[in-house]
């Protein structure tokens, strides 16, 4: 049997807005005689974890990276780690290649959907395609690749031994009072067909644990899938409601506003999040925002499909 990687660690890397905490980073683990990172966080956290990186890897050398998707919070950091261990290479799904080549693209779509927020993740520096693998032509021992897509078109998943490294593929489970809940990470435009295909894919492995993005621990892969499928099926049935009862003269962002608000209220998942601290709630409404308007631009163009 493949020997299962070590525990992996988190390793942060904290950017220009400090209470927004650990949440960006990647996961650093060991597996086959090699140090491997999981995702590297954002532009304006990479000083921080490279730092950190080299505390815990002293004299060794990082020797692989292997992105779940090019998303900026995911992505942001390779540009500083690959200067820094420079024979490092990142495994990414082919579609992604180019927009970490050149990433004029990606810059401009993280602004749109993230506005203000996207000076946390800050402009990406243009990656070296020598330093990149696309995912279909990646072999290593015991490193299975699974094309996840849902949370963005160019999502993977990645199996090392008997553990999964699922990104933001079930979306971002967390543990509250002892139960496992869930938060969507429905991109605008949400795709609920190749979201719940993936979800399949990543039931059928034979594997019980998974790391996923933005939830540090390592977590039951079977009921994480579950509690995802429930408030994906949730979100849908309270969100579908709200926009096709919505008044037409209220603006988009006023109802994406409405709806995340009734969300916290009406999910009892997200219920127990009222009670965080004021700053901590704004931060996980600010990421269910993006979430909801996923849904509702779903809704507009199965809509405009029909007309």
């Amino acid at each position: 049997m493949l020997k299962t990687p070590s525990q992996a660690q988190f390793i942060p890397g904290i950017t220009n807005r400090p209470e927004f905490e650990t949440m960006f980073g990647g996961f650093l683990t060991r597996f086959t005689e090699l140090n491997i990172l999981v995702d590297c966080g954002t532009v304006t956290g990479a000083a921080d974890m490279v730092a950190r990186l080299k505390a815990v890897l002293g004299e060794s050398p990082l020797d692989l990276v292997l992105l779940t998707h090019a998303h900026l919070d995911h992505s942001g950091g390779l540009g500083a780690i690959l200067e820094t261990w420079p024979k490092a290479k990142a495994v990414t799904h082919a579609q992604a290649m180019d927009h970490l080549v050149d990433p004029t693209r990606l810059w401009r779509s993280t602004q749109k959907v993230m506005g203000e927020l996207a000076a946390m993740y800050g402009e990406p520096r243009p990656v070296d395609p020598d330093r990149l693998i696309p995912h279909h032509q990646f072999q290593s021992p015991g490193i299975k690749i699974l094309e996840t897509p849902g949370h963005a078109a160019h999502h993977l998943s990645y199996r090392l031994g008997d553990i999964i490294f699922a990104g933001e593929a079930v979306g971002c489970p967390h543990y509250w009072g002892g139960r496992l809940l869930s938060r969507p990470a429905t991109p605008p435009r949400y795709f609920p067909e190749p979201t719940f295909a993936s979800l399949d894919r990543l039931e059928n492995e034979p594997v019980e644990e998974a790391y996923f993005g933005h939830t540090h621990e390592k977590g039951p892969l079977k009921a994480a899938i579950k509690a995802y499928r429930r408030q994906l099926s949730l979100w849908d049935e309270l969100l579908r409601l709200g926009w096709s009862t919505a008044d037409p003269t209220t603006s988009l962002e006023e109802l994406t506003n409405t709806l995340t608000d009734n969300l916290f209220h009406h999910d009892p998942d997200l219920r127990p999040l009222l009670a965080w601290p004021e700053t901590s709630l704004a931060i996980e409404k600010i990421f269910a925002r993006n979430s909801v308007a996923g849904f509702l631009g779903h809704y507009a163009q199965s809509l405009k499909k029909r007309n």
